[in-house]
């Protein structure tokens, strides 16, 4: 499955276990009004998903509100979701990994690595190994409209 539209896609992320990934783009990536951290912690805290901030992204999380961080790095937890879950940031392996902050190379083969779960790329390019990706944008305002509509949607 392929789903591209972004109120389907928060549709997708209520009601599954959900563990959110960000990456360094979180911090580097800024809309004008809002950089992409924010909207990892509002999806994280709608729907009460724990973060595995990967780069140096958990002290500005934190900074802005997130109920749940941990510095985790991006391999142990593909590694994870191949394997035995180990980690305390969530207590068993979550049905989905939702990818944000990583670059469209980064996020597919990041991506194609889960065994056992599925993937949500949430960045401005499609990301074909992924089981739910937004569409490519043309633009950061057509990809923030598509981040506000999740948020939008998710209450």
């Amino acid at each position: 499955m392929s789903e591209k539209d972004p109120r389907k896609l928060a549709d997708c992320l209520k009601g599954k276990k959900v563990l959110l990934m960000a990456g360094q783009l979180c911090e580097e990536i800024d809309f004008g009004n809002k950089k992409l951290l924010d909207y990892v912690v509002e999806i994280s805290n709608r729907i009460g998903a724990p973060i595995a901030a990967t780069g140096n992204t958990p002290l500005s999380l934190k900074a802005k509100g997130a109920k749940s961080v941990r510095k985790m790095w991006a391999a142990e937890v593909v590694n994870y979701m191949r394997w035995p879950w180990e980690d305390p940031v969530i207590d068993r392996k979550p049905d989905l990994l939702v990818l944000i902050g990583y670059g469209p190379a980064v996020a597919q083969g990041l991506a194609s690595a889960v065994r056992d779960g599925e993937t949500m790329a949430l960045g401005n390019t499609y990301v074909k190994g992924a089981t739910y990706s937004l569409p490519d944008s043309p633009s950061l305002g057509k990809w923030q409209q598509s981040l506000e509509e999740i948020v939008q949607a998710l209450g």
